[in-house]
């Protein structure tokens, strides 16, 4: 019970200090390269899959090849509230879009026949099938960043964010003239950005974090911030 209450009084002390020298920030980032966007470019040529259905000796392999045709760039939407002049939490909004081109072979095995000279072979079946396949990705991403200095018109942080990702998939076959829009997966998703600077004035600055993972290898946008009376008189 004292550590339920020590855990309840820690999180309000957190609070109150947030809201007690409040410094709200809002930011808009585009990613490049992101973690999603890499990982597909590196599975463009590999990416095959297999499927055998039921126990016996005959099965259909299906072979998928995926050609990406979207930019490496997503979208961040971030908000901060300071605690105190070297630490933040927030929370991070992130959008990711992939846009590939598909082409699926279906090899199926009907039969075997005997050869004149006497050797056994398969019979195979094949068809294809082509479309596209998009992919958004959302994630949302509570995040913790520590300055390492602030200036009044340059400062230094390294940013650590995790949470969930959702893909949320949509298959259109030409070949077919159907479509499928899918709730594919979600998975624990994050973002390690160590070298992070700003640069501008009170209110409204600029900003480039290099790092790795969902909001991808370099991000770059602008940051508004909100200040109270308090602060501000401070700063004058």
């Amino acid at each position: 019970m004292k550590k339920v209450l020590f855990n309840i009084l820690l999180c309000f002390g957190a609070l109150f200090s947030c809201f007690a020298q409040p410094e709200h920030r809002i930011s808009l980032g585009f990613g490049l390269f992101s973690y999603a966007y890499i990982d597909e470019f590196i599975r463009e040529h590999t990416d095959v899959d297999y499927w055998y259905p039921g126990v016996d000796d005959y099965g259909t392999y299906e072979y998928t090849e995926e050609k990406l045709q979207s930019l490496p760039v997503n979208l961040n939407l971030h908000y901060e509230c300071t605690l105190g002049k070297h630490f933040g939490i927030g929370l991070c909004l992130g959008y990711d879009r992939i846009r590939m081109r598909q082409e699926t072979e279906y090899v199926t095995t009907v039969g075997e026949e005997v050869s004149p000279r006497g050797y056994r072979y398969s019979v195979r079946d094949t068809r294809h099938e082509y479309g596209r396949l998009y992919r958004h990705v959302l994630s949302v991403m509570p995040e913790a960043t520590v300055y390492w200095f602030k200036r009044q018109h340059v400062a230094m942080y390294s940013k650590l964010a995790a949470g969930v990702r959702f893909n949320i998939e949509k298959r259109v076959i030409s070949t077919m003239n159907t479509e499928d829009t899918r709730l594919a997966d979600r998975h624990f998703y994050c973002q390690v950005s160590p070298v992070c600077v700003e640069v501008g004035g009170q209110y409204w600055r600029g900003f480039v974090e290099g790092g790795f993972g969902a909001q991808g290898v370099i991000q770059y946008g602008v940051k508004h911030t909100f200040k109270g009376k308090k602060e501000q008189s401070n700063e004058d």
